[in-house]
């Protein structure tokens, strides 16, 4: 009787299908695809060392919410337009850019990160001559809490949550983000606002490599 036997190549071919849709790290370079709670969906992308992320690519009015992120959860740039509605004068949001105080870690469970951060918001004030320039300073902590592993849209991935709880004089907020340790980036999933309207439900619901 003989023996048939199958090119290893053959064998992986067959298999790869099973996991055709489930991210990996080299999935960055082209994208990723994601949605969130709010019914906005999304795609993070690698570039360089950082990320850029568009957490409403659907949108359909002047929503905006776009990021340049180291890992996905140490934000550098930040466009925000959290709203459909036209306003006179300005609005909600603008464009904000971070300064981090020391360099930020990777995330190591059960261990915390303390350091300030800088912000420079640019307003465009409608009638103004020019964008209106303000500055602020918070002291945040980082927490990095243990893995575990979830699924999403059929694939199971390590996943670890990492809070930044944000305080100054104005402020007590709290930003929560899915890290995914073999992935190499995170994705923010929850806004707790304590003095303010910015708290904000995002969990993810679904991931896929773009294609």
């Amino acid at each position: 009787m003989t023996m048939l036997r199958i090119p290893l190549a053959f064998c992986l071919a067959i298999a790869l299908p099973a996991h055709a849709d489930c991210v990996t790290a080299d999935s960055l370079a082209t994208g990723v695809t994601f949605k969130r709670e709010d019914g906005h969906t999304g795609i993070i992308r690698a570039a360089g060392k950082m990320f850029e992320i568009d957490y409403a690519t659907n949108s359909n009015g002047i929503w905006r919410d776009k990021r340049l992120s180291r890992l996905g959860i140490y934000d550098s740039e930040w466009q925000s337009t959290p709203t459909n509605e036209n306003y006179v004068g300005g609005g909600p949001g603008g464009d904000f850019s971070y300064k981090f105080s020391g360099k930020p870690p990777l995330p190591k469970a059960d261990t915390t990160w303390a350091t300030t951060v800088s912000e420079r918001k640019s307003l465009e004030a409608g009638l103004q001559s020019g964008p209106v320039i303000t500055r602020s300073s918070y002291k945040v902590t980082y927490s990095y809490l243990p893995t575990k592993t979830a699924k999403l849209s059929g694939c199971s991935y390590t996943i670890q949550p990492v809070e930044a709880h944000f305080t100054n004089k104005n402020t007590d907020l709290t930003r929560r983000f899915i890290y995914f340790p073999d992935l190499g980036f995170g994705l923010e999933t929850r806004v707790i606002d304590r003095k303010g309207d910015a708290s904000r439900e995002l969990g993810l619901t679904s991931l896929t490599p773009k294609g």
